[in-house]
């Protein structure tokens, strides 16, 4: 959660003059691909999977902050290189995010499935192991009451 926030405030700290339309787009993309890591994340992602997310957004980061620098007219090919750089990570990002969201989903449904089935299997060994408790306990008074002996005073 600390480094999507780093990320967020990274990117709304670079300098509001843009170079090119194409880097101009990339910001709400940044935003869009975070939004995506987050939905997993809240799908039930591990923070290992997040992990992964994030070094790539960071090489994204990276890559962006340096396409930023280059403002030298000679320097356009370099930027538009770093711009499609920035543009695949970000699609490999997305692309990676809506797929870990599915698979967290079904893990988290599939988790929710078992507790709830192990828990009516545990309910319905706790009912017979009871009644064969309460049958045996009543056996037991029964057979003490029979027992007893009376004798007068």
């Amino acid at each position: 959660m600390v480094a999507v926030l780093a990320i967020m405030s990274f990117v709304a700290m670079q300098p509001s003059m843009v170079k090119s339309q194409t880097i101009e787009t990339l910001e709400p993309r940044f935003g869009q691909t975070l939004a995506l890591v987050h939905q997993a994340e809240s799908a039930g992602a591990t923070s290992t999977e997040i992990g992964a997310l994030v070094v790539l957004l960071n090489n994204a980061l990276e890559l962006y902050g340096d396409a930023l620098k280059l403002t030298a007219p000679d320097e356009g090919q370099r930027r538009a290189e770093l711009v499609a750089q920035v543009d695949q990570i970000l699609m490999t990002v997305e692309n990676r995010a809506a797929d870990l969201t599915a698979l967290a989903s079904q893990r988290s449904y599939t988790n929710r499935v078992l507790t709830y089935m192990w828990g009516a299997i545990a309910a319905v060994l706790g009912t017979i192991l009871y009644a064969f408790t309460m049958s045996f306990y009543r056996k037991y008074r029964v057979k003490r009451t029979f027992q007893m002996r009376v004798t007068r005073k």
